[in-house]
């Protein structure tokens, strides 16, 4: 008869697929509530970044557009000159020059203008960057202070308390964090509309004319409409 020599195993060595499951899952670390919170943050900061950037793009739309009509009007100026040279008596020529040299001095002014807005515009967008990159954990605290002065700012602005959200934008220092300048030109086109004056609305209109068309606004023919009766009834 054959006697096993083998020794009873010991219970407590034993432990089962659960309970190692269960203690791997008890050492895993939990996600950190601020990082969650953090993350959770920046997804609603999609608007904070896009109305800067669109802006500038629109700037430098506008000023490429000033570029190209004014210069093609210089190009034809010249090549006119030079078509009626035969024909053109000196002082004709030298007042034919003297005013595309002035247009040219004209279109200069206006790129130092627009390179100017473009600068501002863009130090805008890089302040709104710098602003999202450097939150952490450490600086939590602070930053979603700022982000609260920026919502202030921002709701006191679409209640129309103009002044109220500079002062405060000023005093904390976040003046590339607002749209301010946005709500402003807004309010120049209202205030126009309540007197009876449909110029700067229509002037807003050509300038955001594919933003309204991609949303099949009417607003446009409501202005050229209500232009056409107020000069019948002028």
């Amino acid at each position: 008869m054959e006697v096993s020599m083998g020794f009873p195993p010991d219970r407590g060595s034993v432990v089962s697929n659960s309970s190692v499951s269960a203690a791997a899952g008890a050492t895993t670390p939990a996600p950190s509530t601020k990082l969650v919170q953090i993350a959770e943050s920046l997804r609603l900061e999609h608007q904070f970044l896009r109305v800067p950037f669109e802006h500038l793009k629109k700037t430098i739309r506008a000023n490429h557009r000033s570029v190209e009509k004014e210069v093609s009007a210089v190009l034809a100026g010249v090549a006119d000159a030079a078509d009626r040279s035969e024909g053109m008596s000196k002082a004709d020529a030298v007042t034919h020059l003297t005013s595309l040299v002035s247009r040219l001095q004209g279109l200069k002014r206006k790129l130092e203008e627009g390179n100017k807005t473009e600068y501002l515009q863009a130090q805008r967008c890089r302040a709104r960057l710098d602003h999202l990159d450097v939150v952490e954990v450490e600086n939590l605290p602070d930053w979603s202070n700022t982000r609260l002065k920026r919502i202030l700012v921002d709701y006191m602005l679409r209640m129309s308390y103009y002044d109220t959200a500079a002062k405060l934008a000023e005093i904390s220092n976040i003046q590339d964090l607002v749209d301010i300048d946005v709500f402003l030109d807004a309010k120049r086109v209202v205030d126009s509309l309540h007197n009876k004056e449909v110029a700067p609305a229509i002037a807003w209109c050509i300038d955001n004319r594919p933003r309204l068309k991609k949303s099949r606004s009417k607003f446009e023919f409501q202005l050229r409409q209500q232009e056409f009766i107020e000069l019948v009834m002028g």
